[in-house]
């Protein structure tokens, strides 16, 4: 999935330096010279009430072309939860006009869904893959969706991350992601942020396609904004334990992947080729 959102990042960030067309006619140009992106239209959103979304960090990239945005996402009500909610970000610059936003058309659905929370709790939401058009000085968030009642299938289990450092490509993060739950999750979300002084100064995801039950994953990550801090990385379940959530890849879009390890059934994602500031 991730090659497919490379693509369409490549190819978007070529339009976005000539004329004054909207994100939403570079997007559609990208997807058609793309021509693998499924032809699906932006979301319509409405906001979900008793959710609450607070900005964290909003991280270009050292070209400016592509955007990191930090929220903390709040559930109010105990006893009931929220899963693969759709989720919009609109990037606005200082006069207020749009410059990005994730809600495109043909979007890969792991870029527009919050994968679960559960209510009485707030977590982090990253999305690392806006494409901009001019420099983001606030942020927009609507959180659609429905709530569920019960108990929300919580985190996967992760591994402390590792800080890889690398002066030419930039530095990375490493983790190693399992399924704790009792059904395959389809969709692994992995966020990184980094830390320094009370501050969100760096993050960045990587995504696992899917895994079952006691299967794990190595991922690697990339950072947008800065590596020096205190680095922590989340991986919100995506399916409850009924199954329901995130759709299977072949109906979610599908994906390049790597190889698996042997005996396991999952497939890791290629991680996003983002730029670090240092």
């Amino acid at each position: 999935m991730r090659v497919l959102a490379l693509l369409l990042a490549l190819t978007l960030g070529t339009a976005v330096l000539t004329g004054c067309e909207s994100t939403f006619d570079k997007a559609e140009k990208a997807r058609e010279a793309a021509g693998t992106v499924a032809q699906v239209d932006a979301m319509s959103m409405t906001q979900l009430p008793g959710v609450s979304a607070e900005t964290e960090a909003i991280l270009p990239s050292s070209d400016g072309m592509t955007t990191a945005v930090v929220f903390k996402i709040t559930a109010k009500d105990p006893g009931k939860y929220v899963l693969w909610a759709p989720i919009e970000v609109k990037l606005l610059d200082a006069a207020g006009k749009e410059v990005g936003t994730n809600n495109i058309p043909g979007a890969i659905p792991l870029l527009v869904h919050l994968p679960s929370i559960d209510g009485g709790s707030s977590a982090v939401y990253v999305n690392d893959q806006i494409l901009t058009s001019g420099k983001a000085a606030t942020a927009k968030v609507t959180v659609g969706g429905a709530f569920v009642p019960g108990k929300g299938p919580g985190l996967l289990q992760t591994t402390p991350p590792k800080l890889v450092k690398d002066p030419n490509l930039g530095d990375s993060w490493t983790t190693t992601v399992t399924n704790t739950t009792s059904v395959r999750q389809q969709a692994i979300i992995v966020q990184a942020i980094v830390t320094k002084d009370g501050k969100v100064v760096g993050a960045g995801t990587a995504n696992v396609d899917g895994l079952d039950p006691g299967a794990s994953a190595d991922v690697t990550g990339y950072f947008i904004g800065s590596s020096s801090g205190t680095l922590s990385v989340t991986a919100p379940a995506s399916n409850a334990a009924d199954g329901s959530g995130a759709p299977g890849s072949e109906t979610a879009g599908g994906g390049a992947a790597s190889t698996a390890p042997a005996g396991d059934t999952s497939s890791v994602s290629t991680p996003t080729m983002t730029l670090q500031i240092n």
